[in-house]
């Protein structure tokens, strides 16, 4: 953002904030009749507690409802993947790639069927991984340069969330099908001699990993997706979900923009 139009924006966010708040001004704009809009936000103690969709010029309110419905679903979402997308990040590849490097007794078909499983995990990991870092790569080389947002922009951001989501659940369904048998994996690595040569992290990963079945069941409720055998049947048909159940969740937030009324 240009350093002129920020000051000049920032400048408008002061006038409309609270003493007690913190304000800030979105870096990228919808193009309204010709006229770039801009979201900015009003915080108290971190939660966001208003909005407010300036241009450099005089704001319109038809013109600013039309840039917040763009503007508010793609910081959303886009906020959504990166806060996601950070903590599967700092999961480090050694977790994985260390204790599937053990061998195994494949007489023990529990424990065999407990690395196969943490394999699976770490096969998803690396899709997440892989979506992550190539949205993130399109926003910071693309979408931050240009800073105008379009129609293909949210459209990929609608698809990456979706696909980070169901991916979330494939991680959870892996670990609640195969609970027992990954514990059993972990536990069968605490008796190799490999075990010792495994970084703290690495083991503290392992045995940590199979969990709090409970907690996790209630993780995958809460993502609340349409379950169907087949994953490409179901990207699509959750993609479509939450495209409706957007629709009310933004509209809903014009209720909190405190300028333009």
């Amino acid at each position: 953002m240009d350093d002129s139009v920020t000051r000049l924006l920032m400048k408008k966010v002061k006038k409309y904030k609270k003493w007690t708040e913190e304000g800030f001004v979105n870096p990228v704009y919808w193009m309204v009749n010709g006229t770039p809009y801009y979201m900015a936000g009003f915080t108290k103690n971190n939660a966001p507690v208003a909005t407010a969709y300036l241009t450099i010029g005089d704001e319109k309110l038809d013109e600013a409802l039309e840039a917040q419905r763009h503007l508010a679903i793609f910081a959303d979402l886009n906020n959504n993947i990166f806060d996601i997308g950070t903590v599967f990040l700092k999961i480090n590849s050694n977790y994985f790639t260390q204790p599937l490097s053990i061998p195994v007794d494949d007489a023990n078909l529990s424990v065999l069927t407990g690395k196969e499983a943490f394999s699976e995990l770490w096969k998803n990991q690396q899709k997440i991984f892989s979506l992550v870092t190539e949205y993130k790569q399109y926003y910071e080389s693309d979408i931050l340069i240009r800073r105008e947002i379009f129609m293909k922009d949210i459209i990929k951001t609608q698809e990456a969330a979706n696909l980070l989501t169901l991916y979330q659940y494939l991680n959870l369904k892996i670990l609640l099908d195969n609970n027992d048998e990954i514990h059993a994996f972990s536990s069968f690595l605490k008796t190799t001699k490999q075990w010792r040569k495994l970084d703290r992290q690495s083991k503290k990963f392992v045995q940590g990993i199979s969990g709090n079945p409970g907690k996790m069941r209630k993780s995958m409720d809460n993502l609340n997706l349409i379950i169907d055998d087949d994953f490409e049947t179901m990207i699509t048909l959750n993609y479509n979900k939450m495209i409706e159940e957007n629709k009310p969740i933004i509209e809903g937030q014009r209720k909190y923009i405190r300028y333009p009324k």
